[in-house]
């Protein structure tokens, strides 16, 4: 392995730079995918299943021993549930877009990487195929089929690296970008699931405030005051 990246000359180093960043980038979202991963079908049975109960406190404490983007959404929204509706939408609206954000760390340095290790690659072939015909300028023309097969393959290592580094990183990059949008939308449906719920059952949104556990509402002051 050193004595190809040897043979390709420094770029290859550049490309085994941003193979190490993005597999560092890849398993780092991939944990946090998985930490804050929610079955948002079975989600929303087990919140349902509370309201219909008026059981505000059994959901704050569902809620509160999970660790996904739903449920810190799904607090914020009892926390706030008796503010005016413009305020209550925009306090929704922000944490939805924080949430959003922080699933979307690092993906457009994702992006980068996948895009430039190719581009590096191919940056380091034409390095080392002007080097060839340089070498061949310098022996008048005169120069062995070998050596000259020798430099071409040497010079092809870097493109060849830079694709085996980008292909993997596009795709883990598009998995997250989907896996994203797809979360997003489970947010906003949420929501949506979540006003109808409290619209058709009063009394549970009548003891809302008061199910909202101390610590709840130490966690949430400052989401509720901006």
């Amino acid at each position: 392995m050193f004595e190809l990246l040897n043979k390709g000359g420094w770029v290859m180093y550049w490309i085994l730079g941003c193979s190490v960043l993005g597999f560092a980038i890849v398993l780092e979202r991939f944990i946090y995918f998985y930490w804050t991963g929610e079955n948002y079908k079975k989600f929303l049975r087990r919140i349902r299943q509370f309201i219909l109960q008026n059981n505000i406190k059994g959901f704050v404490e569902y809620a509160r021993n999970k660790h996904s983007n739903l449920s810190r959404l799904s607090i914020v929204y009892l926390r706030n549930l008796k503010r005016n509706d413009e305020v209550f939408s925009d306090i929704l609206h922000r944490v939805g877009s924080q949430e959003i954000s922080a699933l979307e760390q690092r993906l457009g340095l994702l992006s980068i990487i996948g895009h430039l290790s190719p581009l590096l690659g191919l940056f380091g072939t034409v390095l080392g195929m002007i080097g060839c015909f340089q070498k061949i300028e310098a022996l008048g023309g005169q120069v062995d089929v070998h050596i000259l097969a020798g430099g071409i393959w040497v010079a092809l290592l870097t493109t060849v690296f830079g694709l085996i580094v980008a292909m993997p990183v596009i795709v883990a990059h598009h998995y997250f970008e989907i896996g994203a949008t797809k979360r997003a939308n489970q947010m906003q449906y949420l929501i949506s699931e979540l006003n109808q719920m409290f619209n058709l059952h009063q009394a549970a949104r009548n003891i809302a405030d008061d199910a909202i556990l101390p610590e709840d509402a130490n966690e949430y002051a400052a989401v509720s005051a901006q």
